[in-house]
C-alpha cells in the first residue's frame, strides 16, 4: 500500500511528543490505550488489533521506523489520518 513512502519524511522523535499525541488520540477513541509493557516499553493497545504495538518511550528517541509503522497502523484503522499524525508529532 504505502511501500514507496520515503523514510526521509520520518525522523527519530522525542518519546514525550509521540506519547502526548497518542494520549490525545486515546481521549477520542475508547478502544485505544497505552499500558505498561516491559522494561523499557509501553504498549499501544487497540481493541481490534491482534497484538499491541510496543514503543520504547524510556529511550532518548523513538526510531523513525517505529514511528512509520505506528502511523501505518493508526491510518489503516481510521484512528487518524496521515496528515493528523504528521501534524501531531511535529
Amino acid at each position: 500500500m504505502h511501500n514507496n513512502v520515503d523514510m526521509g519524511e520520518y525522523v527519530d522523535i522525542k518519546p514525550k511528543k509521540l506519547k502526548k499525541f497518542i494520549k490525545k488520540l486515546s481521549r477520542n477513541n475508547k478502544h485505544l490505550t497505552i499500558v505498561k509493557g516491559g522494561n523499557h516499553n509501553e504498549l499501544v493497545k487497540y481493541d481490534f488489533w491482534k497484538r499491541p504495538f510496543p514503543i520504547p518511550f524510556k529511550h532518548q528517541v523513538v526510531n523513525k521506523h517505529i514511528v512509520k509503522d505506528l502511523m501505518k497502523l493508526l491510518v489503516e484503522e481510521n484512528i487518524c489520518t496521515k496528515e493528523e499524525f504528521d501534524s501531531g508529532i511535529k
